[in-house]
């Protein structure tokens, strides 16, 4: 990455005079230097943009999302040397949106919920995955994951509900599961600061299965039937990196909290892991009540294991 010298920042002075002016003299230049800039952030710097552990609603912004390619367009353009997020967004305006208020907002939402990371090894995990030969299938699963560590009422939505339902042996999970759990959520925790109206927590339900179907979880339209989830074997590998990230300590996958999102049922995982040992992938020690996992491969190595890349 380049680090930022004073040539790069003439007429840039910190003020909203010379900043605009620069702006309007230069907008591409301006949109790189300051994407630039955001990602000169320390990493302690931008753990602090998003935590993980506050309820917020960007369920809401990101559900209204056309479709999700335009989510793996802003995560490819956040590590290309080409190209930048403030591009995507702001100059070639991608998201299709008709005031800056809601660029800046989107961009808000994309960089807290997909762009946010624990650390270096999370950072190079999803870069690595987000290159050429992982089929899309497998993207919208890590998707799923990335959403999960970085926003806690999604993850625990889809832990508590979906993940339920759908092993529930119901064919279809509709907008009334999701407010019910919300409303029950509110009611268990009065002292959170949290003042959701019955229109947010309506529009929360709505904006949160309309995701997960452009995910490719539920069908479309108005009844949302559940599909067919079976992680491929790559999948269920990173996912073990994932599960570290949401929980480092933690070397049995059977306590991980992160493990009802891996959508293999838990009475499978032994077996299906045993097979993955085989491939040299990981190293699994089972000892008849604890699974524990030794990842062997870096998080910036392990997508060119999986895919056979070059």
């Amino acid at each position: 990455m380049k680090v930022l010298g004073n040539s790069d920042l003439a007429g840039m002075d910190g003020s909203k005079t010379s900043d605009m002016a620069f702006k309007l003299r230069h907008p591409g230049k301006w949109l790189r230097l300051m994407d630039e800039r955001d990602q000169q952030l320390s990493m302690e710097e931008l753990n602090n943009t998003t935590e993980p552990g506050v309820y917020d609603t960007a369920i809401n912004v990101i559900g209204g999302l056309r479709d999700c390619s335009v989510i793996f367009k802003a995560i490819d353009s956040y590590f290309s040397q080409s190209d930048s997020l403030k591009e995507l967004v702001h100059q070639r305006n991608e998201f299709n949106l008709r005031t800056e208020k809601s660029r800046i907002r989107i961009e808000r939402a994309v960089r807290n919920s997909f762009l946010h990371f624990v650390n270096q090894d999370h950072q190079d995990l999803l870069q690595g995955i987000f290159r050429d030969n992982v089929p899309l299938k497998d993207k919208e699963l890590v998707l799923l994951w990335q959403f999960a560590l970085n926003n806690r009422l999604f993850r625990e939505i889809t832990e508590r509900v979906f993940v339920k339902i759908y092993y529930s042996g119901r064919a279809a999970i509709s907008k009334n599961d999701i407010t019910a759990y919300l409303k029950e959520f509110l009611s268990l925790n009065k002292s959170l600061p949290i003042n959701w109206s019955q229109n947010t927590i309506n529009t929360l339900s709505t904006k949160y299965l309309n995701l997960m179907s452009k995910l490719g979880f539920v069908s479309p339209g108005r009844i949302k039937s559940f599909r067919h989830i079976r992680p491929s074997s790559e999948t269920q590998v990173l996912f073990l990196y994932f599960a570290k990230l949401f929980a480092p300590t933690m070397g049995n996958i059977l306590s991980n909290g992160l493990l009802p999102l891996s959508f293999v049922p838990t009475e499978d995982i032994h077996a299906r892991l045993k097979k993955l040992t085989m491939k040299g992938l990981f190293d699994m020690n089972f000892n008849g009540v604890a699974l524990n996992i030794n990842l062997t491969h870096s998080y910036k190595g392990i997508c060119d294991a999986l895919y056979k890349r070059s």
